[in-house]
């Protein structure tokens, strides 16, 4: 038996595939130009990124500086609201016996707070001023409510820790005690 060729049997054969060549377009003076990077598209882009990485971190740094005064000052607070409170307590117990001691003592802390309060004014931190004046939830956390006259209904009667701002926001929230109006006894 002979072997048969595929073209024997009446297949027919794959057509030859002929590439044409392919024409450019542009000139081939021309592609180089379009293949050299633009440089200057480089520039203008690294120059905006820059800029806004330098805003960034200085954005960065600023809130970082102000983490750093508000941990500071929290520290700071207590201390500063014993010496105001005990040079409260030492105006009020003059005794005739101690006066010389008790005028140094107070002279001292006196002092101590002035420096204090200097350098609070200058970091922006401000004692609140609340007392005899309407409760605000904004700046202010209620410890207690007690009766009080009408005339004092709602308004701050005493404070149970002082509260202070730093830079127009609440630093710590005052915690005091309400004055609520005495309900009538039918």
């Amino acid at each position: 038996m002979s072997k048969k060729k595929p073209h024997d049997l009446g297949e027919e054969q794959p057509e030859e595939v002929v590439q044409e060549p392919v024409q450019q377009e542009q000139s081939s003076s021309e592609q180089p130009a379009q293949n050299t990077p633009n440089y200057y598209e480089q520039f203008v882009r690294l120059s905006a990124d820059f800029e806004n990485y330098r805003k960034r971190t200085e954005r960065e740094k600023a809130a970082l500086i102000a983490y750093g005064k508000k941990d500071f000052a929290l520290k700071m607070l207590p201390m500063y609201e014993v010496l105001l409170r005990q040079q409260k307590n030492v105006q009020q117990a003059k005794h005739k016996d101690a006066q010389k001691e008790l005028n140094a003592l107070q002279e001292g802390m006196r002092m101590i707070l002035a420096e204090l309060e200097k350098a609070f004014r200058s970091e922006g931190i401000t004692k609140m001023d609340v007392l005899k004046k309407p409760y605000d939830p904004q700046t202010q956390e209620v410890v207690a409510m007690i009766p009080a006259k009408d005339s004092e209904d709602g308004l701050v009667i005493d404070e149970a820790q002082m509260g202070f701002m730093m830079d127009g926001q609440v630093l710590r929230p005052a915690r005091v005690i309400v004055g609520q109006k005495k309900e009538e006894e039918n």
